[in-house]
């Protein structure tokens, strides 16, 4: 059921004047609208500057916590809070942080940790062979507008487009008005749908548009790039097949695209990453087709638009090994657009997106020794920043103690289930490579790591015997700044951290939304 929308609401609704402002950059302090932040999932929360190594001493502490309804067995999906700050309702300016169960989507004042509206949906998540999911769900991205621009000397501003009509609604259209124009949060249910309600209320926006195929499918991680939006499906879970799937939401047909794998699963419990006109997708073991553009066990990069294959690297040595289940991160480094990807039975490569695997496939443009075991079912997630010196590094979420060949230069204690590990980008010998850096302290199942204006905010996730720990870490050496200690009752499940605005945000097992971070001043 919907929580009461306020007449005044409704009226700036209706109004097309839902105000969202979005600085001349195109990411202001607190956004953060898809799991890892942006398409690329690269984990970095660019523009933070309240938490820092100097603030988080004294500053940063446990905020409040908000129960989200009643927790269901633990689902069998990624689940990452999302941020949108500087809207404006019936009560003025509101910094929301949003968070979807199996069948709600919940709206939090991120200041107060006070419901500010929740949408229940009846195709919500059913289970299936697969388990359980969440619903999938993403923010439109906001605009980037440069208040700065003038019009040339006698020539008049164009005008300002106005309020979209009711009857002109429809998912995927901006509704204008004074050139900020709506901005909507889109949600994935379990029958295919996929809907658009309004961020500052919840309402319905416009009709759902049906995305998957059959009656029940559920999805893996959403992610949206421009007007276009995409997901990926697996066999067996519910009439879902393996598969990735886009739609354009430009267009008022909705055409739907798909890259079907057959035999082979899709491990990317983020979604697929976006990057450099391309989707990336790694595929697990299953029969490769190379006529019909399918490979195990490899990097795929797909055309954004109709998902048509226009890459891969498969490692030497394909069905002897495995690929983990970890999500591609995109980033530039020297002007070359790469890939952090997982390598064969537990390393990491380098990829370059102009060629994935060079002329055969199969040559990386870089590989780590052995970093940790590539269990079955196990899962993890990369990062990527650029410090202030213009060091790049590529950050991981490492499930299982470190192989005793993976040498770091700085290790910060043994660490016997699991650890957040660093690596920089580098030239040696005129090659680039990923350089060991430093390992981080013991953390059971650690969520993939996050940066944020020089420090790493990481969640050991714990399990049914341990409770969760969030840390905040030296994104230089990985030393530890802060420890939640006992602060927070149970265990996380394949959960992300969202930061923004001096603050950090996940949900443990029970649905109980955490946040973390430096109060607000009054």
């Amino acid at each position: 059921m919907m929580k009461k929308i306020h007449g005044f609401s409704l009226v700036l609704f209706f109004a097309g004047t839902f105000l969202c402002l979005p600085s001349a950059s195109g990411q202001r302090p607190g956004t953060w609208n898809v799991a890892r932040g942006d398409a690329g999932h690269s984990g970095w929360q660019k523009v933070e500057s309240k938490l820092s190594k100097d603030t988080i001493a004294g500053q940063f502490k446990f905020l409040w916590k908000i129960k989200l309804g009643e927790a269901t067995k633990d689902t069998t999906s990624f689940s990452e809070p999302l941020l949108a700050f500087r809207l404006i309702n019936s009560r003025g300016f509101k910094d929301l942080v949003l968070w979807a169960g199996t069948d709600t989507v919940y709206a939090v004042d991120s200041e107060l940790g006070k419901m500010e509206w929740e949408k229940h949906f009846d195709a919500g998540a059913s289970t299936n062979a697969c388990g359980t999911s969440n619903l999938g769900i993403v923010l439109e991205a906001p605009r980037v507008i440069n208040f700065a621009a003038r019009p040339k000397p006698g020539q008049p501003r164009p005008p300002m487009p106005g309020p979209l009509a009711p009857s002109a609604r429809r998912l995927g259209a901006s509704a204008g008005g004074g050139g900020f124009g709506f901005k909507g949060i889109y949600i994935l249910t379990d029958d295919g749908h996929l809907h658009e309600q309004v961020l500052t209320t919840g309402a319905d926006f416009a009709p759902a548009v049906k995305f998957l195929p059959g009656p029940t499918g559920s999805s893996n991680g959403l992610n949206i790039i421009g007007d276009s939006i995409y997901t990926t499906t697996k066999r067996g879970c519910g009439n879902a097949e393996n598969a990735l799937w886009s739609m354009d939401m430009s267009s008022s047909e909705y055409p739907v695209s798909s890259y079907q794998l057959k035999s082979v699963t899709p491990l990317v419990s983020m979604g697929p990453t976006l990057a450099n006109g391309a989707a990336y997708v790694v595929t697990g073991s299953g029969t490769s087709d190379s006529a019909a553009g399918i490979h195990a066990d490899s990097i795929v990069a797909l055309s954004e638009d109709g998902l048509k294959v226009k890459d891969w690297y498969t490692p030497s040595g394909a069905g002897s090994h495995k690929l983990q289940n970890i999500t591609p991160v995109a980033f530039t480094y020297k002007q070359k657009k790469l890939l952090a990807a997982p390598g064969k039975n537990g390393s990491f490569v380098l990829l370059d997106s102009e060629s994935l695997g060079g002329p055969d496939h199969d040559v990386p443009l870089a590989e780590t020794p052995r970093i940790s075991g590539a269990r079955d079912g196990g899962w993890s997630g990369l990062a990527s920043w650029q410090d202030a010196g213009g060091t790049t590094w590529v950050l991981a979420s490492v499930p299982e103690p470190l192989d005793k060949g993976a040498k770091f230069e700085t290790q910060n204690g043994a660490a016997a289930h699991g650890s957040i590990v660093a690596f920089k980008v580098e030239e040696k010998d005129g090659k680039t490579v990923l350089t060991p850096a430093w390992s981080s302290r013991d953390m059971i199942n650690p969520a993939p790591p996050v940066i944020a204006n020089g420090i790493v905010v990481a969640l050991s996730e714990g399990d049914a015997k341990n409770h969760a720990v969030l840390y905040v870490l030296d994104a230089d050496t990985g030393k530890e700044l802060y420890s939640s200690g006992d602060a927070i009752s149970t265990y996380a499940h394949l959960a992300g951290v969202a930061v923004g605005d001096g603050h950090a945000f996940f949900v443990t097992h029970d649905n109980m939304l955490y946040s973390f971070g430096i109060a607000m001043e009054h």
